[in-house]
């Protein structure tokens, strides 16, 4: 019998994308580069001096105890197959998840501060985890990570960025920020016995006005497509 597989968000608006992010780029204040120096944004230094603070609240919950991102987001669909990668997600395009920025006060009111955010979660590997290559949905957005709990044996926990011919290997470092854009292939790996917890933060792209326009209608369409309407209802499926 042959099946017919469901098209995700992200393939159905490829074309499209492809184009807006031609139009971003022209107007982008930042370069077309997998990786940045974290501190061009002024917010990042507020997380890390923070980051105690944010790595207490988030290891307050056990990684058994935060859904896989597999099970609330089917659109995540081939990179989310291995449930042990989990998310808490605390903002997505707009929507609060009040009931998980309860339990991360101190977090909340630090991303609340954080301009022009998109979305904020915990991202959680667990031992032997691994997130296949893949790329993100648009230049529109930079990810943002500041790790909270790495691995002892941290060398056999990281993720990597394909770069033209250069392979970017970068292993996590407990009260460190990484900054990056993720239209650029990139893979993680959590080859130890441990568990990595890192703070996940997605930001529109710093940009001129016309690209700032632009994305503005794009993240619309975005908080109001299926994507993240199907983790939304999950997630309210879940706290009742």
């Amino acid at each position: 019998m042959h099946v017919v597989k469901k098209k995700t968000l992200y393939h159905l608006t490829k074309n499209l994308r492809d184009r807006i992010d031609t139009f971003i780029m022209r107007f982008s204040m930042l370069p077309d580069q997998a990786l940045f120096d974290p501190h061009v944004m002024q917010w990042v230094r507020d997380l890390e001096q923070n980051w105690e603070r944010i790595r207490d609240e988030a290891l307050q919950m056990a990684a058994t105890d935060i859904p896989s991102l597999g099970d609330i987001s089917p659109d995540h669909g081939r990179i989310a197959a291995d449930r042990r990668w989990r998310s808490f997600f605390l903002e997505g395009y707009g929507y609060r998840r009040q009931e998980n920025r309860a339990h991360v006060p101190t977090t909340a009111a630090l991303i609340d501060r954080i301009p022009n955010l998109c979305t904020a979660s915990f991202s959680v590997l667990e031992a032997g985890c691994h997130i296949p290559r893949h790329r993100g949905m648009t230049k529109g957005m930079l990810t943002y990570h500041l790790a909270l709990h790495v691995p002892a044996d941290r060398e056999n926990c990281w993720i990597q960025f394909e770069e033209g011919d250069r392979l970017h290997v970068c292993p996590w470092t407990a009260g460190k920020s990484i900054l990056f854009d993720d239209t650029y292939n990139h893979e993680v790996w959590n080859n130890t016995t441990d568990t990595r917890y890192v703070l996940l933060i997605q930001v529109r792209r710093p940009c001129r006005w016309p690209a700032r326009l632009l994305m503005g209608v794009f993240f619309l369409g975005v908080r109001y497509s299926r994507f993240v309407q199907d983790i939304r209802k999950n997630l309210d499926r879940r706290q009742a």
